[in-house]
């Protein structure tokens, strides 16, 4: 017994001896000069002026970081429709505003997956181009029990005051169009096949 308790002893030293060693303290480092990150304006070029002088964070204003731009090309693919609104936000959390099961068939392969996702590519895009909801993506998961593939579930998500504005239209409009352009392309790839 007493060799035991000697042993763990001994050992419970001999860790501690040795955790207690500052290898990195031995390392020569170089020497590395601070001094050109000492004034951020340096870095600065001419035109990013409006970078010089941020505003202090406030919660109270949405006042913006970046200038409001007028010319907005319409095939950009933004989520709000005044750009540097959306800056200015804390609190906008996402939500999930709806779900939705597409059945794809049981013997569903890859085709019909890059099919189903060219579907809701579009159908995205469309959502988007009409609503202009901020926040809004979508997520989606296998939920199939024999084939994975077979059922997916996909979430209509927004922020949380664009799903209180447009949340149930917008998910209407994606769902559909979803099911509608995935039944088009199918229809299209077996007739494809055929010929």
């Amino acid at each position: 017994m007493k060799k035991t308790v000697l042993f763990c002893t001994l050992c419970a030293v001999l860790c501690a001896a040795c955790s207690s060693v500052d290898y990195t303290s031995r390392r020569k480092l170089k020497g590395i000069d601070y001094s050109a990150y000492e004034n951020p304006s340096a870095f600065m070029s001419v035109d990013d002026n409006y970078y010089g002088q941020l505003p202090g964070p406030s919660v109270l204003g949405e006042s913006s970081l970046f200038p409001s731009e007028q010319n907005v090309d319409e095939s950009a693919d933004f989520t709000s429709e005044e750009i540097a609104a959306s800056y200015g936000r804390y609190t906008d959390v996402t939500v999930v505003a709806a779900t939705k099961r597409v059945k794809l068939g049981s013997s569903a392969n890859s085709k019909n997956m890059a099919l189903f996702q060219k579907a809701l590519d579009g159908a995205y895009r469309k959502a988007l181009r009409t609503y202009r909801p901020s926040g809004f993506t979508y997520s989606i998961s296998s939920v199939g029990a024999v084939n994975p593939l077979s059922d997916i579930e996909v979430s209509c998500i927004l922020g949380e005051q664009a799903a209180n504005e447009v949340g149930q239209t917008t998910c209407d409009l994606f769902f559909d169009e979803l099911v509608q352009q995935y039944n088009t392309l199918l229809k299209e790839g077996q007739h494809n096949a055929a010929l």
